[in-house]
């Protein structure tokens, strides 16, 4: 079988993403030694070596970590330059995506039959996590994210606001009682949450009468997966100010209760963050169709 660059440069990439020769073999519906030669011919033609291979494992060389940086977007701006003068064909690919748990448990998976009715082609592995991750050493080919962004290598697009609660526990508010302004605040607990990025404790915030305004809250635990969040406040150990779709459940149930609705926390921006700004085919469509469901 013969390889142009451009689908050698298809192949280098499967291969740093699954980890494994046999593992892009198989995403890519090719014969083992055909993997093999489109590595061989990229060495070939960049005169250097990209790849440490063993039995166990593949390592990039530090002239191949350049190669997989730069190769991304460039098989990106191929393809689109290829879209504008092809006939539109359905896309037969693997979508690597990162998100929060609670967005991947109640709102995209419970969706996702819905995707593969229009996206038959398109394959994806989810992988659901509450702590920031590298795009690009990660092999991701995006990642949702919610408010305020400090990633400012990779582009970011919006895709729609998501709605705060702040809530409790019956049990807190039988034994701590319940808060009816932002002063009666500080005299109760909060179960904090810490950025994973910058390891900063998340500030509450709250809408006024002169506008958004953001406050300290004490308490005698932080922590940084939303799983571990929610169990908190069951427990009764604070107060939770968290996404309304991750909360609303206990909400129904009576699990959790709202309280200060007068002064509901702002919406918070919903994005999808990507390596480069050609946007890819199935990047494309997942994000339209993330669209539709917010």
């Amino acid at each position: 079988m013969q390889f142009n660059l451009v689908e050698s440069i298809r192949i280098f990439i499967e291969i740093v993403e699954s980890g494994s020769f046999t593992q892009a073999a198989e995403n890519l519906q090719i014969h083992r030694p055909a993997v093999t030669k489109a590595v061989q011919l990229l060495e070939q033609h960049s005169g250097t070596r990209l790849m440490q291979r063993t039995t166990r494992r593949i390592n990039l060389t530090p002239e191949g970590e350049v190669f997989y940086r730069h190769s991304k977007p460039l098989l990106a701006q191929t393809d689109e330059l290829l879209e504008l003068f092809g006939t539109e064909q359905a896309v037969h690919e693997q979508l690597r995506v990162d998100m929060p748990v609670a967005f991947a448990a109640l709102l995209v998976i419970p969706n996702l039959p819905d995707f593969y009715r229009q996206h038959p082609g398109i394959e994806i592995i989810l992988s659901s996590s509450d702590r920031r991750r590298n795009i690009l050493h990660d092999g991701l080919d995006c990642i949702l994210r919610v408010g305020e962004l400090d990633d400012g290598d990779y582009i970011a697009k919006k895709v729609g606001t998501v709605k705060m609660t702040t809530c409790a526990s019956p049990a807190y508010l039988d034994q701590h009682g319940t808060p009816e302004t932002m002063d009666e605040l500080q005299q109760h607990q909060a179960v904090n949450w810490i950025n994973s990025s910058n390891r900063q404790v998340m500030p509450w915030t709250f809408g006024t009468s002169e506008g958004s305004t953001e406050i300290e809250l004490p308490g005698r635990l932080v922590v940084d997966n939303s799983e571990a969040y929610i169990a908190a406040g069951l427990a009764g150990l604070g107060i939770l100010q968290g996404i309304n779709i991750f909360l609303q459940p206990y909400l129904d149930r009576g699990l959790l209760v709202e309280v200060l609705p007068d002064n509901p926390s702002p919406n918070r921006k919903l994005s999808l963050l990507y390596p480069h700004r050609h946007l890819s085919r199935k990047v494309r469509a997942f994000t339209d169709w993330l669209e539709s469901l917010l």
